[in-house]
């Protein structure tokens, strides 16, 4: 009995962990030094296979992160940056594909995914002084910030 409670509490707590990743619009799949994902003012450090979520600041300081998005979209974000993930949406069945980000400062390298070969229009990058949208496959920005 206590075997059967065991197994269906491990499958209750891993059905859950697997939901809570699929709200993730990213995964870390690099890191070099620290990094670290501001949500609602909190501030934790990342590390590999970690989720990123909509609405997430990642931040670096002498390091870092590379990301993969669900839509096989890839982000190296440089070491000094801040980078705010606002929009993300990969559902083409449905015809809703949004990707937007903003770059605060520092440095990041972007190579498309799906997103943008469905619907180039759909991807986009901000800056403090621009809007990028991406008709490419690969670009490298840096910002200049505070």
């Amino acid at each position: 009995m206590g075997k059967v409670i065991f197994g269906l509490a491990l499958a209750l707590l891993i059905s859950r962990g697997a939901a809570a990743q699929d709200d993730g619009v990213a995964l870390v799949k690099v890191l070099e030094g620290s990094a670290f994902a501001v949500q609602s003012g909190d501030r934790q450090a990342l590390s590999v296979g970690q989720s990123i979520f909509q609405q997430d600041i990642v931040e670096t300081a002498s390091g870092s992160v590379g990301l993969t998005f669900k839509d096989g979209s890839r982000i190296s974000i440089g070491p000094n940056s801040r980078v705010e993930f606002k929009a993300f949406e990969f559902a083409p069945s449905d015809n809703r594909l949004s990707f937007l980000i903003s770059i605060i400062k520092g440095t990041m390298q972007y190579i498309s995914g799906i997103i943008a070969k469905l619907s180039p229009e759909a991807v986009r990058i901000e800056t403090p002084v621009a809007t990028v949208v991406v008709r490419g496959t690969r670009f490298l920005a840096k910002v200049e910030g505070n």
